[in-house]
């Protein structure tokens, strides 16, 4: 069972309490949670997640995310200056194949063939299948595209963080377009900074005219302080989050400032 916020009147029978925190800029509310079950429990109260750098080596279905959302991997062999993956999880590692349709691995596609192949094997039995890790584009090959290919997909994300990947970013959208997929698929993280809007805009507008939705994302710091943007670069970014205003952003020359974005 899960919980959100501190602990209700009445507790259900339990063994143990998990405190999971996401986020950095949320560790101190997070260690005021576990200090409040404390209060209210005599079984073990355990705070870790992400923000506190708990390993994640493995996998467990359904616990602390929805049971559709799965692993299949954990780590990546790259080692970008803005991830935290490599550090938290290490160098890629497969896992046992759970039922999902939702594929959150952090780089899918580093994983051997026959790993893969079990994956898609499974998939054939999902519906509005999702690979949301971001997959890697210079790695999009004939083997992945005839491994989806036939699958119910809505969403393949990829990720276009600097403009050193556009090349391969937009062969691997050629890949897809020429096997059917479009933009209502096809998607794409993209890493602003918050420093060079015409360099960003740019490059987002790359990603979109590849054949892919950009969504662009303003880099946090792995600290305990929330990294904060100007309202301008927030609103810009969310031009850039919602499909509609990016379409019409990029089809209709309509721009962020003329609406309360």
């Amino acid at each position: 069972m899960a919980f959100i916020g501190m602990p209700p009147l009445i507790i259900p029978e339990h063994d143990e309490i998990h405190v999971s925190c996401s986020f950095t800029w949320d560790k101190a509310y997070c260690e005021e949670l576990a200090f409040q079950w404390e209060g209210r429990t005599n079984k073990p109260v355990k705070l870790g997640g992400p923000a506190f750098g708990s390993p994640a080596e493995d996998f467990v279905q359904g616990l602390y995310i929805k049971k559709n959302i799965i692993f299949t991997t954990r780590g990546c062999n790259n080692n970008c200056p803005w991830c935290c993956v490599p550090k938290l999880e290490g160098k890629l590692k497969e896992l046992p194949i759970c039922e999902g349709n939702w594929i959150q691995d952090n780089n899918f596609l580093q994983a051997d063939r026959s790993h893969k192949d079990k994956v898609f094997e499974m998939l054939k039995h999902q519906k509005a299948i999702c690979f949301k890790g971001g997959l890697e584009a210079d790695l999009i090959d004939e083997h992945f595209i005839n491994g989806i290919s036939g699958l119910r997909i809505a969403e393949l994300w990829l990720a276009c963080d600097t403009d050193a990947r556009l090349p391969e970013f937009k062969k691997a959208c050629e890949k897809l377009k020429s096997a059917g997929f479009n933009r209502e698929k096809i998607k794409s993280y993209v890493l602003s900074y918050g420093k060079d809007r015409d360099k960003d805009e740019a490059r987002a507008r790359a990603v979109y005219e590849a054949g892919a939705m950009p969504f662009v994302q303003l880099y946090r710091d792995f600290s305990d302080t929330k990294t904060e943007y100007s309202s301008d670069w927030n609103r810009w970014a969310r031009m850039w989050q919602r499909p509609a205003a990016t379409r019409a952003h990029m089809e209709k020359g309509t721009d962020y400032k003329d609406f309360e974005l």
